[in-house]
């Protein structure tokens, strides 16, 4: 008597002889077996393709009334060629059942069974669907193993102790540049230097990161670990940590850069300040002087010097991305032809300029001062890399940046950009250079040619209109710096509006300044006076609301201070504008508060000026905002 596994195996007797079905049936469920009866082909066939009854041997009678045996026998393996198949057969198609059992190895039993034969054949027919289900399981969880390898993002490399490669998968391919065959039977350490690094105890993954030159040449930061596979063979797993490996250090950069900007916001803010007063100062005592008075010259002196520490504040303020803008529409090509005698003038003889331009180039939305101060900034630079002259090039031209871009290089999200580039073949620059060069102050140059600036005032105009700039450089093989700017899917190119070159002019309004800054709240106080203004001082905001609340007659125009101690200019202004709201709105700041811009000058509601300014400027900027109430 054959001994049963655990799990009684699944048996589908197919007989149109009800007794013998029966028959059969009570036996084989006697000994074990778990089994179901069908008195036809169709009820078979039924029984076989639900996964609740599917069995794992059939006893098929090869005559039926509604189905040939033989051809039921074919559609049950058909539903599932694991399924064992024993023939029933009678004296009178026992040719038939041998030429089956010939044809596709089956077993057979000649009617009437015998229950000792019977059993002893399905013992046999249920030995080999164990070992096929077995065979079947350990196929399907290699082919699992296999899909896993072939899919697994990791690079996975199957090596013998020797350090001889047996396996790959694609990702290892990839990685390497080599194909599988090629793999095979190579030493680990000729593709895999660092795997030295990863030897660990069995089952102990040990890891290191390092740089491997791939088959292109190209260096990646690679974590490997290693671990025993089998006796005599190890598994290391590679994982590519490039990427994000530049995407930290380009969130590092950031932060960095970051930072950076704020304390030159903050110390650009305070310095403008005293850069107004010195400025303004020195105008009025210019405005006093004779042009003979000797005392003449040395004061200009001091204006000449708070004009260029104003040229640097506002690269500070560039830099730090708080630099008011006056955004429209433009096209870059237009820019740079309107640039190109003055560039052509700045780089000298020396240097042979070149422009290749996109002729239907998208427009952007920019600030068109502040554009042509990142084409002079980088076109300066360029002629200072090539001190024996050279060539640069100015290119511009449409491209969209997808998720994958320059590898992370860029920050810019992705879509459809407008690209300007400027190359030069002069000195270049190495990685650490690369690193550094959009940092204030950071110059390579001799100490007294150049400040610093020029570069971070390009990082920050860019940035601060929506855009970003990738390097490219190598020593000695010249430098490319390509700016990227968004392209403004609607609208006009803007024509940019002409100074008119008038004089301010003076006026008899009333006029609420609000400085917290004692020497520019009295200089303020005296332009306007002297201008036939009428003034009311304030020191903050809350000071500034309780004159208001007090003074009985109009007041034209609120000159306030952004940032201020106990109420800054914003909420200062919503306040006012609740009682007087005819009442016209100047802000000034030594940078452009993220707020204000937002909502005040935008929308049209108020003006603003930035500081430093001189007296002529002020005077001018408040009559101008008031005349705009009239008009």
């Amino acid at each position: 008597m054959n001994s049963l596994p655990p799990d009684p195996l699944k048996v589908l007797v197919v007989d149109d002889d009800a007794q013998m079905l029966r028959t059969i049936t009570d036996i084989l469920r006697a000994h074990g077996y778990a089994t179901s009866g069908a008195p036809s082909g169709t009820e078979a066939l039924r029984l076989a393709q639900d996964p609740a009854s599917a069995p794992a041997i059939a006893l098929v009678d090869l005559s039926l009334p509604d189905i040939d045996g033989i051809d039921l026998v074919g559609r049950l393996r058909a539903l599932s060629d694991l399924t064992e198949v024993v023939i029933l057969t009678g004296n009178a198609s026992v040719d038939s059942a041998v030429r089956a059992m010939r044809e596709e190895s089956y077993d057979y039993l000649i009617k009437p069974v015998q229950p000792d034969h019977l059993l002893a054949t399905l013992g046999r027919a249920g030995e080999r669907s164990q070992r096929r289900r077995a065979e079947a399981g350990r196929q399907e969880s290699e082919d699992r193993l296999r899909r896993i390898f072939a899919h697994v993002s990791d690079a996975l490399f199957i090596a013998e102790d020797s350090g001889r490669i047996l396996d790959a998968n694609p990702a290892a391919c990839a990685l390497t540049g080599f194909s599988v065959e090629e793999l095979r039977d190579l030493p680990l350490l000729t593709v895999l230097p660092e795997s030295a690094n990863a030897t660990g105890a069995p089952r102990m993954p040990s890891s290191h990161n390092g740089q491997n030159g791939s088959a292109s040449g190209q260096k990646r930061v690679l974590q490997i670990d290693a671990a025993a596979f089998a006796p005599g063979v190890r598994v290391y797993t590679v994982r590519d940590l490039t990427n994000q490996s530049r995407l930290e250090e380009q969130l590092a950069q950031s932060q960095k850069m970051d930072a950076v900007g704020q304390l030159a916001g903050g110390v650009a803010h305070d310095f403008n300040n005293i850069l107004t007063v010195i400025l303004s100062y020195s105008s009025l005592l210019l405005s006093d002087f004779e042009e003979s008075d000797p005392r003449r010259e040395d004061v200009q002196e001091i204006s000449n010097a708070a004009t260029r520490a104003s040229g640097l504040t506002s690269q500070l303020l560039a830099f730090s991305r708080k630099q008011l803008m006056e955004p429209r529409v433009i096209s870059v090509n237009s820019v740079v032809v309107g640039l190109e005698k003055l560039l052509r003038r700045l780089i000298g003889e020396d240097i042979e300029l070149a422009t290749t331009l996109e002729p239907n180039l998208f427009l952007i939305n920019a600030d068109p001062g502040q554009l042509e101060q990142v084409l002079i900034n980088l076109v300066v630079n360029a002629r200072d890399a090539m001190p024996d002259g050279g060539r640069l090039n100015i290119t511009t031209s449409n491209t969209a940046l997808s998720s994958g871009h320059t590898d992370g290089r860029l920050a810019a999200a992705p879509g459809e950009y407008i690209m300007v580039a400027v190359s030069d073949t002069g000195t270049g620059m190495t990685r650490e250079v690369q690193g550094r060069v959009f940092e204030p102050f950071f110059t390579t140059k001799l100490q007294g040619k150049g400040t610093g600036l020029g570069l971070s005032t390009v990082y920050g105009i860019v940035k601060q209109s929506g855009g970003d700039v990738w390097i490219y450089s190598e020593p000695g093989e010249g430098t490319t710096f390509k700016v990227y700017f968004p392209r403004v899917m609607d609208g006009e190119e803007s024509v940019i509006p002409r100074e008119d070159g008038h004089p301010a002019t003076g006026g008899s309004e009333t006029v609420l300044i609000v400085e917290d800054d004692a020497s520019l709240r009295a200089l303020s106080a005296r332009i306007l006076e002297g201008n036939g203004y009428t003034v009311l001082l304030a020191r903050n905001g809350l000071e500034a609301l309780a004159i208001a609340s007090g003074h009985g007659g109009h007041i034209d125009l609120v000159a306030s201070d952004v940032v201020m101690p106990k109420m800054n200019g914003r909420p200062l202004v919503e306040k006012l504008l609740e009682t007087r709201k005819e009442m016209s709105v100047l802000f000034m700041s030594g940078y452009t508060d993220d707020e204000v811009m937002r909502r005040g000058v935008i929308d049209g509601r108020t003006a603003f000026l930035q500081k430093p300014f001189t007296p002529a400027q002020f005077a001018k900027k408040v009559r101008e905002v008031l005349d705009q109430k009239v008009r």
